[in-house]
């Protein structure tokens, strides 16, 4: 000890001291695996992790791209010989022969030969949509086959590579090579109709560069250090990451009621829902997820570069996490150096740190976005387990900003939806379901009809009650999913598998409630004493409200997973209340999660967004809409016609209005689509599914009823008849 114990009561207090630090040492070497050589010293620093936590495995495969490679890895005979033949009338011949559309043998192509990368290979291989560019074309085939060949025994139109090969081929020196001659034909067409990328990561994905020599770090750098050699040579990426959504988590709020023009809007400044209510006073926990570092208040310093985490989106390794409760700094085992060294494109894994995880754990939030993305099967998500798609194939980013929007948070950076890719007609056939099909494209969301339940894959929460937080006595039971139905901290949960989604009209713009708005809850109270059933049942105040209705062209009906809860409100402002609920240190105890006191927690909360707190508070039920936008199913696993059409189920289904004369089974027809059966072998809870007709609810819409009978919203029946008429 630094100072005796001289004093009378420092004498009568020795042995008792000696005592106490004999039986603490005793108690640590009692520790499993711990003894005084291997107890963590202070200073001690942590043995660093480079197992990748999120390796492939070894049975995963994504079928359609795998197709896809094997077809632009076969070799195809070199074409030296075409027909010359005025395109005019070579259209004509092949119009002539009946070849078009439905002779495609596939839709979907991957470009990828080694011709195109001899003098260089900076870009990843293009993903070719055959099928979608012919029917863009109305089947004009000559456009891009120019020539055919003149041996008699080969195809009428043959891969671009039959014809183009090297540069400067001895043996066709008139005719350009391959990479020439996809950026000729590809390029020139996009610029004189107007349409399609003309840049280089327009169609590629750029090739990232190996940062193992370029890399220069001391050893085990600070987090800080690593971004400040990232910014070495990435200060203008810096820069535009300082004006990000992901950065500052605000921005512009084009789709939001009243707020058109604000850039404020986010969850760091006035979101508000109920999953875990609010960013504010919560940062340490919330911020886990932030591309940052150190974000623990509202000091945060969001103009300083070096405290941005270059590593959150561009790790390659998988060894890299946050550690929770730290404000987004790198768990202690992280190998700051190695995944420096390995930095990359971002991937599902990279994306999926932290937006599968949203709401505090995997598939709480989010419908349709859960951790069985990073290698789903093709079942669960045709992008992703088919093609192999990683997120920025479809969310393009442009200078940090990433385009796409939900219905549940108001930033947006930029629009993004499946007629981006799959056209305003995306039914590529000739039949009369593809006419049918593509007609109904003005009037459904493509995730209506292509996403028939969502969290097939991993249940998601659907309820969550936080006037029953704070019992530490009640033990969670797990549902019939495995999943627990109370948490002490946050109160009472439900959860869905393979759910049926619910539909409104949207029009793409949402009415928010934001902290501070007075809303009101009449109907909406509820007692913590009630059961759940009775909580459930009556008025709900909606947190974001999809807009839209029936007789609104640009409305289109979509699938939604409502989620409904119990939170609180201040019982005389009639704004709902923000609780102050992670611990900023050790001695916080106005952290409910702390001291369990409500009280405590709400006047905290409401201090760290401004907002007076009254003293008293309620709890109301409320709703979420969250739109389902991923887990796209296979074309053959939408809905049916038959499943929302119930006259379709009778004796008379398309021969209602088309002659039963073709070759064609109808019946077929408008029963082929999702198989809840199979589904349910496969382990889905959906056995209540099976059978269902009007799937959609045409009634809740708006509708009278199926429209093949009463009529659509904006039309009568075919030949101006009435559904009155009909019926004689």
């Amino acid at each position: 000890m630094r100072y005796a114990l001289t004093s009378r009561w420092g004498a009568a207090l020795a042995p008792a001291l000696a005592l106490a630090i004999v039986l603490a040492i005793a108690l640590i070497l009692a520790i499993p695996g711990m003894s005084a050589d291997t107890a963590p010293k202070k200073d001690e620093p942590v043995e660093k992790v480079r197992t990748n936590r999120y390796p492939v495995p070894e049975d995963w495969k994504a079928p359609d791209q795998e197709k896809a490679i094997k077809r632009a890895q076969q070799e195809i005979p070199f074409v030296k010989d075409v027909k010359l033949e005025d395109k005019a009338l070579r259209q004509q011949r092949l119009r002539a022969l009946g070849i078009g559309i439905k002779d495609i043998p596939a839709s979907y192509f991957w470009l990828d030969s080694p011709l195109v990368n001899t003098y260089e290979d900076k870009y990843k291989p293009v993903r070719f949509m055959h099928t979608k560019h012919a029917a863009a074309l109305e089947g004009n085939c000559v456009l891009c086959h120019h020539y055919r060949p003149a041996d008699v025994n080969m195809p009428e139109t043959v891969a671009c590579r039959a014809c183009h090969q090297e540069a400067f081929n001895p043996e066709a020196p008139d005719r350009i090579g391959l990479k020439a001659a996809y950026h000729q034909q590809c390029m020139d067409c996009h610029k004189k109709m107007n349409q399609g990328p003309v840049s280089c990561t327009g169609c590629h994905a750029e090739k990232h560069v190996d940062h193992q020599k370029l890399v220069q770090l001391p050893p085990n750098p600070t987090p800080t250090q690593v971004t400040q050699e990232c910014l070495r040579c990435h200060e203008d990426a810096g820069k535009d990451m300082l004006t990000s959504a992901h950065w500052l988590w605000r921005g512009p709020s084009p789709y939001t009621v009243g707020q058109e023009k604000q850039v404020m809007d986010g969850k760091a400044t006035n979101t508000i829902n109920n999953f875990c209510i609010a960013v504010p006073s919560n940062e340490p926990r919330c911020t886990s997820c932030h591309a940052g570092y150190g974000w623990k208040d509202n000091t945060f310093d969001f103009t300083d570069m070096s405290k941005m985490d270059c590593l959150i989106c561009h790790d390659t390794t998988g060894s890299y996490k946050k550690a929770p409760p730290k404000a987004g700094m790198p768990a202690p085992e992280v190998d700051l150096t190695y995944v420096a060294q390995n930095v990359g494109s971002t991937s599902r894994n990279s994306c999926g740190e932290c937006h599968f995880q949203g709401g505090g754990g995997d598939s709480v939030k989010h419908a349709d976005m859960c951790s069985v993305l990073r290698y789903p099967k093709r079942n669960c998500d045709i992008h992703m387990g088919g093609y192999d798609f990683s997120c920025t194939e479809c969310h393009k980013t442009n200078n940090h900003k990433i385009s796409g929007r939900s219905s549940s948070v108001p930033v947006a950076e930029g629009a993004r939806s499946c007629v981006d890719c799959h056209t305003n007609k995306p039914h590529y056939g000739e039949n009369i379901l593809d006419h049918h099909l593509n007609k109904h494209c003005d009037h459904l969301d493509c995730s209506t009809c292509h996403s028939p339940v969502y969290s097939k894959c991993k249940a998601t929460k659907t309820w969550w009650d936080w006037s029953l937080a704070g019992d530490k006595e009640r033990k969670p039971q797990k549902d019939k999913f495995g999943e627990p139905d109370y948490n002490w901290m946050k109160g009472e949960f439900c959860w869905k598998e393979a759910a049926k989604p619910e539909y409104a009209w949207y029009n793409g713009y949402v009415d928010r409630v934001r902290i501070g708005d007075v809303v009101d809850h009449t109907g909406a109270k509820v007692t913590q004493d009630m059961s759940q059933k009775d909580k459930m049942d009556g008025r709900y105040i909606n947190l974001a409200t999809p807009l839209g209705s029936m007789k609104d062209p640009e409305s289109k009906i979509s699938p939604f997973k409502i989620m409904r809860g119990i939170q609180p409100i201040d019982a005389k402002y009639d704004y709902l209340l923000v609780p102050h609920l992670f611990p900023s240190s050790k001695d916080d105890m106005t952290a409910y999660w702390k001291s369990t006191d409500w009280q405590a927690a709400f006047k905290a909360g409401m201090k760290a967004v401004n907002l007076e707190y009254s003293g008293e508070y309620d709890w109301v039920r409320t709703t979420m809409h969250w739109r389902i936008q991923h887990e796209v199913m296979p074309k053959e696993s939408a809905l049916s016609c038959v499943h929302c059409h119930e006259s379709l189920k009778e004796d008379k289904t398309c021969d209602r209005c088309h002659q039963d004369n073709r070759d064609m089974d109808f019946k077929k027809m408008v029963k082929d689509g999702a198989d809840f059966s199979f589904m349910k072998e496969q382990g889905r809870d959906v056995e209540h599914l099976i059978g269902t007709t009007d799937y959609i609810d045409f009634k809740a819409l708006g509708y009278k009823g199926d429209p093949i009978i009463h009529g659509g919203r904006f039309k009568l029946l075919p030949l101006g008849q009435t559904a009155e008429k009909s019926k004689e």
